[in-house]
């Protein structure tokens, strides 16, 4: 797909080298793009030029959110779809018997189907898969985000102003600097906000200390995010046994995002039913296969 939309060529060269060519300098690269890349994928300029490019469209105006919470879209997509939801239960091995899959959970159950769809990143995960399966080495970008309400530290900033604070602090590429970005979530009022703060690694008490100087509630958590993007990107199969083991997040190499996961969902749907429907005509009598692929085209 990437290839055919025109879009496969950024995957192999970094954002860095894709803007120099579009004839930015070195400083609007290292003091406003890395500060994006920094914010919405923790990342640098050295990233992959597509990643990079969905990065940058991030930034722009135009975006948009569910009121509520952007999880509400996941939530209508399941309720939605009419399927059976097992939460708190873990897949702990797949096998292929050759004719269907048993997966295997934590609880010790077992189910049965004839196809299966990975919908998570393998990268962290210990699923044992029989026949093994082989997938590109690939490290997630751990976005540790911290939640504190209270107020930021004036003189850590060098300021001596409430009013010379930002709604948003971004960071350019350098080790003095310990955190990707701090934003306004919430003002409650001129002293009392609520703040999130990115960083590559986790933030330790006394340094968030010295960050605010009133600091009410925190809330700390780390998560694999993303890919850490490179070029020249190596994807993952879409099938990963040849049969119907099918990887949703092999695109995540492009660029990861809401959007791009469910073109990946819905471009793995439309292979399923492809492949299934080729496995019934190859399976009928040629004068039924004619009339069954003339109906279908219908």
């Amino acid at each position: 797909m990437l290839k055919w939309s025109g879009l496969y060529n950024l995957t192999t060269r970094t954002l860095e080298e894709e803007l120099t060519d579009a004839g930015l300098s070195t400083t609007l690269i290292q003091e406003l793009v890395t500060v994006i890349t920094r914010i919405n994928y923790g990342q640098s300029v050295t990233m992959s030029g597509l990643a990079g490019a969905v990065s940058l469209a991030g930034s722009g105006g135009g975006l948009w959110s569910v009121e509520g919470g952007n999880w509400q879209m996941a939530a209508g997509l399941i309720n939605r779809s009419n399927v059976e939801l097992h939460l708190g239960e873990e897949i702990d091995s797949v096998y292929y018997s050759g004719k269907q899959y048993e997966l295997k959970t934590t609880k010790g159950k077992s189910y049965f189907c004839e196809v299966v769809v990975v919908a998570t990143p393998l990268d962290e995960l210990n699923i044992h898969f029989v026949p093994g399966i082989t997938i590109p080495d690939r490290r997630l970008q751990h976005t540790h985000t911290t939640f504190i309400r209270g107020l930021l530290n004036l003189s850590y900033f060098g300021l001596r102003s409430l009013s010379d604070l930002p709604e948003l602090v971004g960071t350019i590429e350098t080790s003095e600097v310990p955190f990707s970005s701090i934003s306004v979530l919430k003002r409650y009022s001129e002293h009392d906000m609520t703040y999130k703060l990115f960083s590559r690694s986790y933030m330790e008490d006394d340094l968030l200390e010295k960050i605010f100087s009133v600091r009410n509630e925190t809330i700390k958590i780390d998560w694999g995010a993303y890919p850490v993007f490179h070029a020249h990107e190596v994807f993952a199969p879409l099938i990963l046994d040849g049969q119907h083991l099918y990887y949703v997040n092999a695109f995540e190499n492009a660029a990861s995002t809401m959007e791009t996961s469910a073109v990946s969902a819905e471009n793995i749907a439309r292979l399923i039913l492809s492949r299934l429907e080729i496995e019934a005509l190859s399976s009928v009598p040629e004068s039924f296969s004619d009339a069954f692929k003339m109906h279908s085209e219908l």
